[in-house]
């Protein structure tokens, strides 16, 4: 109603992001001192015999099926897209399905579920021994880890959300340049991108005045939509403390005091660098 079609918007979002998920690797890469060998963790984990040293990509040996399974799974993400599109509207009519039996979220859900069982058949994996993996071990690990802690922060978020939205709104309409600081807030507590859009984006629409007649400003929720995926800053996230438990070198590691954990500026660079592009990517299209 606004003007934005789905297209439009992956147009939008997919290379902005990526840039700027490039750019943060990029300055990651020259600013930080990423050799292992002045790593104190990796070196003690490696006398102790806890981890084998690093051949190198160069000398990795690839399993019989993987590079076949990386394409299925490019595929399937593939497919969900082109359904999200289909089922998508620009300027109020349909793109392809007009009675959508599916939603996307199930969509989705039964895309990736079906792109395991073609893995699993055509790649010949041994499904008796997943369980037995390091992957599989990390992703449980993760999953008990934050149980609680999710359970924890939805309960405090749920109990206030009324007063997260006013405060949103007050300085929405107060200065509309902080709705990419009220995103990024809103999902560091709401550990959620989905959760977060659907909760500030009808209070930002609401303080800018937005409209179907005058949708001038819903530039601004396109631009800033990238700081959705501020869910690192609290390092309790599924994937981050999966990610923490698969690094067997130690590298990736949570500090002592919380916040100084191996996520938090590669995070907000991305970020950063994503929002500024998206506000340059408006102003073309």
């Amino acid at each position: 109603p606004l003007g934005w079609s789905y297209p439009l918007l992956l147009a939008i979002w997919i290379p902005t992001t990526f840039i700027g998920c490039m750019l943060t690797a990029l300055i990651i890469t020259m600013f930080s001192n990423l050799d292992l060998s002045s790593d104190p963790v990796y070196q003690d984990r490696l006398a102790k015999g806890l981890v084998k040293e690093s051949v190198g990509a160069q000398n990795m040996q690839l399993k019989e099926g993987a590079k076949l399974s990386v394409g299925i799974f490019l595929i399937g993400v593939l497919l969900v897209v082109l359904y999200a599109t289909a089922i998508s509207k620009i300027g109020g009519k349909p793109v392809l399905i007009e009675n959508v039996i599916v939603p996307r979220d199930a969509a989705i859900m039964s895309f990736m579920l079906g792109v395991a069982t073609f893995i699993t058949i055509l790649c010949k994996i041994e499904v008796g021994k997943i369980t037995e993996s390091s992957v599989f071990k990390s992703g449980m690990v993760a999953c008990v880890c934050v149980l609680g802690v999710a359970w924890l922060g939805n309960t405090f978020v749920g109990g206030y959300t009324e007063e997260i939205k006013g405060l949103a709104g007050e300085w929405v309409t107060k200065i509309p340049a902080l709705l990419a600081l009220i995103f990024f807030l809103a999902a560091t507590l709401l550990y959620s991108q989905a959760a977060t859009a659907k909760a500030i984006t009808p209070v930002a629409v609401a303080a800018l005045g937005i409209t179907a007649a005058n949708p001038g400003d819903s530039y601004m929720l396109v631009a800033s939509f990238a700081a959705v995926s501020a869910l690192f800053v609290l390092p309790t996230y599924p994937t981050l403390l999966g990610a923490v438990q698969m690094d067997d070198t130690g590298s990736t590691r949570i500090g002592h005091y919380i916040f100084n954990h191996a996520f938090l500026v590669p995070g907000v660079l991305a970020i950063v660098f994503s929002v500024a592009l998206g506000f340059a990517a408006v102003t073309i299209v």
